[in-house]
């Protein structure tokens, strides 16, 4: 009974307006989460699908024109595969990209991320995965500025758990989940880098197998 009448006078004290706001907060959570929701289903319905709508419908009124419906044909998989990916590119890359999951080794971000590194080069009909000079510089210079801001963070954080405030602990853990979220933003170079020789492997493999 004495642990239970500390915690009724510590939340009837000093922590009961930041107790109500939880509760307040958590209770309207459901209905603030519902016309969010709602508005997602609605883009999704009206913005995302509607292409592709509109394009199986025009496929039916032109099956006399061999070369229109082979371009409304290859218009309906390309935008199939943006809704299933996300990424909106040639037939060609489209094709590569499809060839390369084959394995069942990529996710969707992956490949959304590997598509950045496709190029045709003049005389030739298949993408390649191009690596530049410049991208190789920024794949470093992300992945040590991202290490260096974590770090900063991960100090801050420990420096503030030692001030023995709950203040200052907020404002540190605070900062160092902004360091982290920042950080992985960074990052994305370094990590684009990485999966184009992750495919670049796997096309070599694929290639001496054969």
């Amino acid at each position: 009974m004495d642990l239970l009448q500390q915690a009724q006078a510590l939340i009837g004290s000093q922590y009961a307006p930041l107790f109500t706001a939880a509760i307040t907060v958590l209770s309207l959570a459901p209905k603030l989460v519902a016309p969010l929701l709602s508005a997602f289903e609605a883009h999704d319905k009206h913005f995302v699908r509607k292409p592709l709508e509109r394009l199986k419908a025009l496929r039916s009124s032109v099956a006399k024109n061999p070369d229109l419906s082979y371009y409304l044909e290859t218009s309906i998989e390309l935008e199939a595969f943006r809704i299933a990916s996300g990424v909106t590119t040639s037939r060609s890359k489209m094709e590569f990209l499809l060839s390369l999951d084959k394995d069942g080794n990529w996710t969707k971000p992956q490949l959304r991320s590997l598509c950045r590194h496709l190029e045709v080069p003049d005389g030739r009909d298949k993408p390649e995965i191009v690596i530049s000079g410049f991208e190789k510089f920024t794949a470093i210079w992300s992945a040590i500025a991202a290490i260096t801001i974590g770090v900063l963070g991960s100090l801050y954080f420990t420096v503030s758990v030692y001030q023995f405030s709950i203040g200052d602990f907020i404002i540190g853990a605070s900062a160092f989940a902004a360091s982290i979220a920042f950080g992985r933003f960074i990052v994305s170079d370094f990590i684009s880098f990485r999966l184009a020789r992750r495919a670049q492997a796997t096309l070599a493999r694929r290639q001496s197998a054969f």
